[in-house]
C-alpha cells in the first residue's frame, strides 16, 4: 500500500538491513513501552521479532517513500499492523451494550508505532488510513477497535485524528509484553465500516 509519503509493505525477515532499521528505533525507550513493549534489547531481539512476530500476513513495515536522507530508503521506520482482538480485551467488548454497532463481530484491532525522528509528522494517521481502508474494503471488517495507555496522550491525539470513538476503559488490562508484572487502564476506542465510510464521504 502507498500513501502521499509513506510504502507500507511486509516486513522482511534474515534481513541484516531490515534488522538494523528496527533495532535503531525500537531501542528507544521511549517508543516500545509507551506501546505496550520492551524495548529491543540487541539486534539478535529485533530479527527474532521481525521473524516471529512482524512477518504476518496483516503487519506492515512503515517506510518513507522518497526520504530526504537517501539512507532511509526502503527502510522501516515504524510498524502498523491488523490483529486479532487480545481476550482479555475481547472480554471486555462483551459487557459492552452496543447496540447501535449491530455485527461488529467481525472486526480486528489495529496496532501500530513509529521512530521518535518520525513524530509530530502527521505519519501514523496517514499509515492507519491506509490500513484501515484496507481492512474495510479488501477484509470486509464491520469494525476494527484501537486502544491506548490512559497516559499514552500521543497516541490518544493519533486515534482522534484518525477518527476512532470512545467505547470505555479497560482497567488493571495485564501488559503482558514487558517485563515484570505490570497493569495498565486503556482507553478503548471503535470505528465500524459505517462510520469510516460517513467520514471518507463528508
Amino acid at each position: 500500500m502507498t500513501t502521499e509519503a509513506l510504502i507500507l509493505r511486509a516486513w522482511r525477515a534474515n534481513d541484516d538491513a531490515e534488522t538494523a532499521s528496527l533495532y535503531q528505533y525500537a531501542q528507544d525507550p521511549d517508543v516500545g513501552p509507551s506501546a505496550g513493549w520492551a524495548a529491543h534489547a540487541n539486534a539478535e531481539e529485533s530479527a527474532a521479532v521481525i521473524r516471529t512476530v512482524l512477518c504476518n500476513a496483516q503487519s506492515y513495515a512503515i517506510v518513507l517513500k522518497n526520504p530526504e536522507d537517501k539512507g532511509l530508503i526502503d527502510k522501516p521506520i515504524g510498524s502498523i499492523s491488523l490483529q486479532s482482538v487480545p481476550e482479555q480485551v475481547m472480554r471486555y467488548i462483551e459487557t459492552l451494550e452496543l447496540h447501535e454497532h449491530d455485527g461488529i463481530g467481525n472486526t480486528m484491532e489495529l496496532g501500530f508505532w513509529i521512530g521518535k525522528p518520525f513524530w509530530g509528522r502527521g505519519l501514523v494517521p496517514q499509515a492507519s488510513f491506509a490500513v484501515i481502508e484496507h481492512g474495510f474494503n479488501d477484509l470486509k471488517l464491520n469494525a476494527i477497535w484501537c486502544r491506548h495507555d490512559i497516559e499514552n496522550v500521543k497516541s490518544g491525539r493519533a486515534q482522534d485524528k484518525i477518527g476512532f470513538e470512545h467505547v470505555g476503559i479497560i482497567r488493571h488490562i495485564h501488559m503482558n509484553m514487558l517485563p515484570g508484572d505490570i497493569y495498565r487502564d486503556e482507553e478503548l476506542r471503535l470505528i465500524t465500516r459505517e462510520q469510516w465510510e460517513k467520514r471518507s464521504h463528508s
